[in-house]
């Protein structure tokens, strides 16, 4: 059987590709496959490409190239400590790489936040910026540099308890307007879904759309099931999440931190798999963390 190809030349559709109001324009393919040639070859650390956000993790990052503006990634966890810390790294390192991130944290003050920030960055313990007289000559000087070098930081935080989903989307488009926002996390996504009086898929769906509206990587943390697996310590799959279908149907990435040494004596209670469950073109695999407590932080192992 011959087949009659027509080729279109000047990138322009034919002129049946769209009719009625209403209706979209189908686009060739050829703009696309240039942009793929483009990245063939290419290291896949490039903190040129603002097409993505780094995540600040080395092996993460080497794999996945961070997170790629216009989508929503889910963070989650056995405990809801290590999903919200995982998550302020991500906003962390972003921010003090030049890229404009904000967060929304309901359950955490921007004081608290600063101070995870801080320790995290100049490596000392939280427990010794919140006491009296631990800090020497020295270490006051570098927290005193960091604070300077914070004026500059293109963060952004709110931590109002009562924050909603539209006022977050509207906040978000105000300073999408002055600023080239790259990065923005909601901490405790059930909490805000309760405080915008709708269900989780109805969040994430709108979410998903916003992130692409506004071609910004979203990062929501979510609760995992209080079953019987989360008593036993077993390793999380994506079917331990709550509302596992509904995440799995409008998120883009799902990342899961677990530490086995929490659930098993025998093990290191700050090693940390960061799994991760779901990706655009990546088969589930794990990435090797560690956790240091005293600094709030999660690092490369």
């Amino acid at each position: 059987m011959n087949h009659t190809v027509t080729q279109h030349r000047g990138g322009n559709a034919p002129a049946d590709a769209h009719s009625g109001e209403g209706s979209y324009d189908l686009k060739p393919i050829y703009p696309a496959m240039l942009r793929v040639m483009e990245l063939v070859g290419r290291p896949r650390i490039n903190p040129a490409d603002e097409n993505y956000v780094p995540s600040g993790f080395e092996g993460y990052d080497k794999r996945t190239n961070g997170f790629a503006r216009g989508t929503l990634t889910v963070i989650s966890g056995w405990t809801l400590a290590d999903s919200r810390n995982l998550q302020l790294d991500i906003v962390r390192h972003a921010a003090v790489s030049g890229l404009p991130s904000a967060i929304f944290c309901p359950r955490l003050s921007g004081y608290e936040i600063a101070v995870r920030i801080m320790s995290a960055e100049t490596d000392m313990p939280m427990k010794a910026l919140l006491s009296d007289d631990s800090l020497d000559e020295d270490e006051r000087g570098l927290c005193d540099a960091f604070c300077s070098l914070c004026e500059h930081m293109p963060l952004y935080v709110n931590s109002e308890r009562s924050i909603t989903l539209d006022s977050i989307m509207d906040a978000c488009r105000r300073l999408k307007r002055t600023v080239d926002l790259k990065l923005i996390a909601l901490h405790r996504i059930d909490a805000i879904t309760n405080n915008s009086g709708c269900e989780l898929g109805k969040a994430l769906d709108r979410l998903a759309s916003f992130a692409n509206e506004i071609d910004t990587a979203i990062i929501v943390t979510s609760a995992m099931e209080q079953g019987r697996a989360r008593i036993d310590g077993r390793r999380p799959l994506l079917l331990h999440l709550k509302n596992s279908e509904t995440v799995f149907q409008y998120a883009d990435t799902v990342l899961i931190a677990h530490r086995p040494g929490l659930y098993d004596e025998k093990t290191d209670p700050n090693e940390t798999e960061l799994i991760l469950a779901k990706h655009p073109w990546l088969s589930p695999c794990t990435f090797n963390l560690r956790l240091k407590p005293e600094y709030s932080k999660f690092t490369d192992q």
